[in-house]
């Protein structure tokens, strides 16, 4: 079996861990702190408490000898010298950090935001990248770094473009009973998600059967409107969903995650079914949310 290391340990890389770990295989996840790092340990995860943006965290990878890498940790936000929030994308000494390992693959977790706006049009892998936003300019970045950097010291890079994930714990269930979270009117963008398990299966394809500098769409196989998934979370949780004007919802949000919700395209995930040979749990959020609200104690229907 493998050993497999998880950097970026956190929502997706603990059901990532798990599925793993009942594959047989060893597997060590990061931490930037101590009491996620017993959450790991309890999970069976080999704990390492590091944060790979600073140059002890880089030192203490040079012992680890993984045969994949996940790295699921996101562009580091760092506010400038002149107030503006910026990205570092630590990845390329990640990439050096591990290249005496055998590795087998480095699958990066970048985002379906490197696609930009397009007016609700299809995209698919072969489409050329136009991010709109700071996030998805810094996840394209990340993307050509890891690329570059893993012909250079021979990690065998593949790239995952991950749409909204959600699952128990991100239904939206607690943002709408609190009202932190509200349809924006008239906004009628298309997006894109997949569940957690369904993401973490994804993932692991990946690694056993993706190709070397290869790019795969991990969405589920219905794009939808925001709208319908939160009217959906709602009515099965027995919750009132609040509106919101686009003007009042423009000045709340940040630029990234204005751009996220404006941001209208239909993700095509061929290549996750037909190359990686993966067979979502759950197609469309109309099965994976009442599965995941089940998952929070909440029996659909009944509040």
């Amino acid at each position: 079996m493998a050993e497999a290391l998880i950097l970026g340990c956190g929502y997706t890389g603990l059901r990532l861990a798990r599925r793993l770990s009942r594959a047989g295989h060893s597997v060590a996840g990061t931490s930037r702190s101590d009491e996620r790092a017993r959450r790991l340990e309890e999970a069976g995860v080999r704990p390492l408490v590091l944060d790979v943006g600073r140059p002890e965290g880089l030192r203490a990878l040079e012992g680890e000898a993984p045969d994949v890498c996940f790295y699921l940790v996101p562009p580091l936000r760092e506010e400038g010298p002149d107030g503006e929030t910026r990205y570092r994308n630590p990845t390329v000494d990640v990439v050096k950090a591990l290249r005496r390992a055998p590795l087998e693959a480095f699958v990066y977790g970048s985002s379906t935001s490197v696609y930009g706006d397009r007016g609700g049009e299809w995209v698919d892998e072969s489409a050329v990248p136009r991010p709109d936003a700071p996030a998805g300019r810094a996840r394209l970045e990340a993307e050509r770094s890891v690329l570059r950097a893993g012909w250079e010291w021979d990690c065998r890079p593949r790239i995952g473009r991950i749409g909204g994930i959600y699952g128990p714990g991100r239904t939206l269930r607690r943002s709408i009973r609190e009202g932190r979270y509200r349809i924006v009117e008239g906004l009628e963008a298309w997006s894109n998600r997949i569940h957690v398990d369904d993401l973490a299966a994804g993932l692991e394809a990946i690694w056993t059967r993706g190709e070397n500098g290869r790019v795969y769409n991990l969405v589920d196989d219905e794009p939808h409107r925001s709208e319908d998934f939160a009217r959906l979370v709602a009515e099965l949780a027995g919750l009132e969903l609040e509106t919101l004007g686009p003007e009042e919802a423009r000045e709340r949000d940040s630029e990234s995650r204005w751009a996220r919700k404006v941001g209208s395209k239909r993700v095509s995930n061929r290549r996750l079914r037909e190359e990686l040979e993966v067979e979502l749990a759950y197609p469309t959020f109309r099965e994976g949310v009442p599965a995941a609200l089940r998952e929070e104690g909440v029996e659909p229907g009944r509040g």
